[in-house]
């Protein structure tokens, strides 16, 4: 199958960070050449040492080029930007600008200009509006001799200590650890102690960091709150319960066997409360999470019938968890068992059923 190469071509510079937009205070998207020019002067005057100002040259550049080609009416150029921040709300601000690009000029294949890897991460975004038939990474060639070479390493220097997106890591993450260093010292710990703690917190930083753990639980917490919050506290719960575990384990005999642990899962934390009823109440947490952000989504009458029907199971289970692990122990009854067991069957089943008329209902009227 042959491919049909584009005839009508958009020279696209992309700043995630949105410096442009910034230092230029000129809104985004800028499209013409005309416009993208006097915002690349303007950038450059004000910061004639970053590397946006030849990305923005070169985009130009490229336009003049692919304009010789194709003429003037089947190529544009334009500028998206995305925010300081960087992250998810950056990449949706330049999905919708590039949307809105496309909509003034309908291009079929578009070429990405870049001056690092940074802004080369939106590719993505990009491909999935319009193809890339090109990327053009501008690498500024700098002098070798020994003062030039200090002149960079003092502006990325300065760069690491006044810029918020470096300042966090050169300033902030060392203070971090110097603090605790400084608290450990007042708790007597020994200087190889205090290493092996300051190098636990610095590899948990480094995993939050690697994973994007906190890109991950703020877009979780922005997009599912009330699960969110659910979960946390189930967490806290699973904490209590795992130290409430291991102190009942410590004091038994044979910790490991498992009608040990099954007498730990009963016993009581604080009055009539066990360790079971936490673990079961975690779970009944996270199902009404899920409820909760359904609600809030869609309305009360629009949540899945599926999970009014988990939560009634994992409420109506407690008994049959019981006394199973009482017939572990050797305490429990089996016809007992098998009453819940059938009493939560059909009661399930009635409440499954109810919903699941009322879902036919619905559609019929429909």
């Amino acid at each position: 199958m042959k491919l049909r190469a584009p005839k009508r071509i958009i020279v696209l510079c992309v700043d995630r960070d949105a410096d442009i937009e910034v230092v230029t205070r000129r809104s985004t998207p800028i499209v013409g050449r005309d416009q993208v020019l006097a915002a690349a002067i303007d950038f450059a005057i004000k910061r004639p040492e970053d590397s946006d100002a030849n990305s923005l040259f070169a985009a130009v550049q490229m336009y003049d080029a692919l304009k010789e080609t194709f003429g003037m009416e089947n190529v544009e150029v334009a500028v998206l930007a995305g925010t300081p921040n960087e992250g998810l709300e950056a990449d949706m601000k330049i999905l919708s600008e590039l949307e809105n690009v496309l909509k003034i000029f309908e291009a079929e294949g578009a070429v990405l200009v870049s001056d690092g890897p940074t802004d080369e991460q939106i590719l993505p975004i990009v491909q999935s509006k319009i193809p890339v038939i090109s990327v053009k990474r501008v690498i500024v060639q700098q002098s070798r001799n020994v003062e030039e070479t200090f002149v960079m390493l003092t502006r990325y220097i300065k760069k690491l200590f006044e810029e918020d997106k470096y300042r966090k890591y050169s300033l902030g993450v060392p203070g971090f650890l110097v603090i605790l260093y400084v608290l450990f010292s007042f708790l007597n710990m020994e200087v190889f102690r205090i290493l092996q703690a300051l190098l636990a917190v610095l590899g948990l930083i480094l995993i939050i960091k690697g994973f994007s753990l906190d890109e991950k639980v703020k877009s979780a917490y922005l997009h599912h709150p009330v699960t969110f919050v659910s979960i946390l506290a189930s967490l806290i719960l699973a904490w209590v319960v795992t130290a409430s575990i291991v102190t009942k384990l410590s004091e038994i005999q044979r910790p490991g066997d498992v009608k040990s642990l099954s007498q730990v899962l009963l016993m009581e934390i604080g009055g009539p409360i066990t360790i079971l009823d936490i673990l079961i109440f975690m779970t009944i947490l996270a199902v009404v999470g899920l409820i909760g952000d359904r609600i809030l989504e869609s309305g009360f009458g629009n949540v899945p019938w599926r999970y009014y029907l988990l939560l009634v199971f994992v409420v109506l289970s407690r008994p049959i968890l019981f006394e199973g692990i009482k017939i572990i122990i050797g305490t429990g009854d089996v016809i007992y068992l098998f009453y819940w067991t059938l009493i939560t069957i059909i009661f399930s089943s009635l409440i499954g059923g109810f919903f699941l008329l009322r879902e036919r209902i619905k559609g019929s009227k429909e």
